[in-house]
């Protein structure tokens, strides 16, 4: 599966994706890549927890607004099979800006023990809501999670979208370079609210 997806990206994109670190902030390594006129963004980051933990938040539309920075609404479409599911997020934008939602699927692949890999791309699906202003399409979104020792996982963060619309390039590009910091930042503390709630 893992060459699946590198030679489907190779295919989208003509070349392997060649990440370049950007900054660290709060914890998370920041990667940028050049993929023809798009940027994906990567982030990674060590936390505690564990991944089917994890996975869980990620597919928890009612828990999204605690980790997903100006989210709207979302909610699951439909549900495939345990590993395979679609779903909708609504996203509130700046002013003037018009807000944007995405539907995509989710899919579950568990390369090995001890790793965990989601990928996530938009589609069309006759059940989603009409859009609130622009769809943005996800070329790609990964999460790669592996569990590093103990209780501890290291969490891997990419994606490539595009934002529908007309939005500046400085302020996709400042967007996208933090989004990655706190997504995996807001993963963070639901993993370690979750872990006290167990206790």
């Amino acid at each position: 599966m893992i060459l699946f997806f590198a030679t489907a990206y190779i295919s989208l994109f003509g070349k392997e994706i060649d990440w370049k670190k950007v900054k660290t902030k709060n914890g998370v390594a920041v990667y940028k890549a050049i993929l023809k006129d798009r940027v994906a963004f990567r982030g990674i980051v060590e936390m505690a927890g564990k991944p089917k933990e994890l996975v869980s938040i990620i597919e928890d539309p009612g828990g999204w607004k605690n980790w997903i920075v100006n989210l709207k609404s979302g909610k699951l479409i439909e549900q495939i099979s345990e590993d395979h599911k679609v779903f909708y997020q609504a996203i509130h934008s700046p002013f003037p800006f018009s807000d944007r939602d995405v539907v995509y699927e989710s899919k579950i692949f568990r390369d090995r023990p001890g790793k965990t890999r989601i990928e996530m791309k938009s589609v069309i699906h006759g059940k989603a809501p009409k859009t609130i202003g622009f769809r943005v399409n996800i070329l790609f979104t990964r999460y790669i999670i592996e569990i590093i020792g103990g209780s501890r996982i290291m969490v891997t963060f990419e994606t490539c979208s595009t934002p529908g619309g007309a939005l500046p390039d400085f302020l996709v590009n400042w967007a996208s370079e933090n989004y990655p910091v706190t997504l995996l930042n807001g993963l963070a503390r639901q993993l370690k609210n979750l872990n006290k709630k167990e206790k």
